[in-house]
């Protein structure tokens, strides 16, 4: 048994203390893990450089040596000792769906970033007793007895994040016996009625196509923030997801907390119970290399849109707007002739999910999700629409995940080339494995159910006219892509340089309403880390986007396919 009591003072500084107490269990030393990356982020995470201080006691508060072996592993000397405590505390200033933050209106913590296993007893059991204002309340999916919590083995804590304050709004719904709960912290006005039957239609439909559920209940969090913010973070029971501003969620915000939400509950089957052989078990301590990144979050990006369309929840339009943003993100990264999505999978561990170097690398989310896309019509030709993607994902969890075993980056491409045929598998060699171009091997998808690509010019004026795209910094106007061959590239202007005057005058507002505006050339006054220059440059047609539109000659076998396709 592991006990921890956790508490803080002075809650703006965002320290929280932790105190944890074990048995020796006789061992001349016990080691202390603090995990070096967390289950659904594939890079390193390095959260031991949150903490500030850190001693260990035996049973009668006497201090006793400590080393530290590496950057997040401590070994105390624990020789004639029968139990040890250590105390330490950790920074919980980052406010995002995977992290820590404590403040005056809340504690909220993900164990992954700051709790401890003991080397060679990831199974102990853990009770977490807190210590905060008797006006606080607890949402948790771990078993719950006034203001301590409970739960076995680590993997588990590891994936039961904790909100704590006195402003927790709290709604459930039941689907085939399950409860999903519903968390909201932060100021907002949920509409129940609204959310029940939406996320009651999306979560059906996920269970329906998989033939039943990985847990007995579950747990939306959500961190409502004033500002605008997108994030979430997959977990076996329960997911959280950052969005504001508050007072747009149920509006301007809705299609967002809705898609994110499915694609979280997605998650509960594939990558937590449908997961890579690599990554089982987890080791914590450093990289889990595997190179199907592409399932873990291609499929999840596709159908958690696609749970949202076949459910009812979405309509064509605000489900196409999803396909559309995915096919935008793929054309405006020119990373897709460099780098495949499993070897840009693969190399998360090396650079993150930052942009990196120009051009560098794909996308495991939107390209993966159009391969994905790709795939479930070629299926879905391929047997006459009785087989989907939702049929390998099944057979995934049946012969995987209930199974209790990871699955191959063969045992994938072999089910989904079983189901689909040849296409399928050229489309594994040329781009999930490959960088050719994708665009001729989606229309040709496309084709199954008569949806065509039309050409559109990209809504980003200084991407469309020059193929360059900005974002305000500071107060600065600074360059992040720049399409090659483009006249901007051309003139030898890159990321990373500012943009200080546009014809002379320096720039006041938004960039788009001074381009609204121009003639047919522009001067820019460009700033470089040693030089400031004037360059002219004549607009065109740059960073060019596709849009996916329904054919208006659709056959009888097209229109047939398309609604299994969008009912499937």
């Amino acid at each position: 048994m592991i006990n921890y009591t956790i508490s803080y003072n002075n809650p703006h500084r965002h320290y929280v203390d932790f105190e944890l107490t074990a048995s020796t269990n006789g061992k001349e030393s016990v080691q202390f893990q603090l995990a070096a990356w967390r289950p659904g982020r594939y890079e390193l995470a390095d959260f031991a450089q949150n903490i500030q201080k850190w001693s260990a006691f035996d049973e009668n508060n006497n201090p006793i040596p400590f080393t530290k072996i590496t950057k997040d592993l401590w070994e105390v000397t624990t020789e004639g000792v029968r139990e040890v405590t250590i105390t330490y505390n950790f920074y919980a200033n980052q406010l995002d769906a995977g992290a820590c933050y404590l403040d005056e209106h809340q504690l909220y913590l993900n164990p992954v970033h700051c709790m401890f296993y003991i080397a060679g007893k990831k199974e102990e059991e853990y009770t977490l007793n807190l210590e905060i204002p008797t006006t606080y309340k607890i949402a948790s999916s771990m078993e719950q007895k006034e203001n301590t919590l409970s739960i076995k083995g680590y993997d588990a804590l590891a994936e039961s994040p904790i909100i704590c304050s006195d402003s927790l709004q709290h709604g459930t719904y039941d689907v085939d016996g399950i409860t999903f709960h519903l968390w909201f912290q932060g100021e907002c006005k949920p509409d129940w009625k609204k959310l029940k039957k939406d996320f009651s239609a999306f979560s059906k439909s996920q269970i329906n196509h998989f033939g039943g559920c990985p847990t007995n209940e579950y747990h939306f969090f959500f961190q409502i923030t004033p500002y605008r913010s997108y994030h979430g973070v997959e977990h076996t029971n329960n997911t959280v997801v950052l969005l504001g501003p508050g007072n747009e969620i149920m509006y301007k915000r809705y299609e967002d907390l809705l898609g994110v939400s499915s694609h979280e509950l997605y998650h509960t089957w594939n990558i937590k119970a449908i997961r890579p052989v690599e990554m089982y078990p987890y080791d914590y301590t450093k990289e889990n290399y595997f190179r199907t990144g592409f399932v873990a979050e291609g499929v999840t990006t596709y159908m958690g849109d696609m749970m949202l369309y076949n459910s009812g929840v979405f309509n064509w339009n605000e489900f196409i707007k999803t396909q559309n943003q995915n096919l935008e993100r793929h054309l405006t990264n020119y990373g897709r002739f460099n780098l495949s999505v499993a070897d840009s999978g693969f190399d998360n561990w090396l650079d993150g999910y930052k942009l990196g170097a120009p051009d560098r690398k794909t996308s495991i989310y939107p390209d993966a999700a159009l391969c994905m896309l790709m795939i479930d019509l070629e299926i879905i030709r391929n047997t006459g629409g009785k087989e989907s993607l939702h049929s390998v994902m099944k057979e995934l969890y049946e012969e995987f995940a209930l199974k209790g075993k990871g699955y191959s980056e063969d045992d994938f491409r072999n089910i989904c080339v079983k189901f689909g045929g040849l296409k399928v598998a050229k489309i594994f060699e040329d781009h999930i494995y490959g960088t050719e171009n994708y665009i001729p091997t989606l229309k040709t998808a496309l084709e199954v159910v008569s949806i065509e690509l039309h050409e559109k010019k990209n809504p980003n004026l200084s991407a469309q006219y020059f193929g360059f795209v900005a974002v305000k910094e500071n107060g600065k106007i600074i360059i992040k892509k720049v399409e090659p061959n483009s006249v901007t590239d051309k003139n030898g202007i890159a990321p990373e340089d500012e943009i200080t005057k546009v014809n002379g005058k320096k720039v006041e507002g938004k960039l788009a309403d001074i381009l609204k505006d121009f003639k047919k050339e522009v001067t820019f006054t460009i700033k470089k880390k040693f030089s400031k220059t004037d360059i002219n440059l004549t607009a065109g047609n740059y960073y060019p986007l596709l849009e996916f539109i329904k054919s208006e000659n659709a056959t009888n076998e097209q229109l047939t396919l398309r609604k299994v396709w969008s009912n499937n």
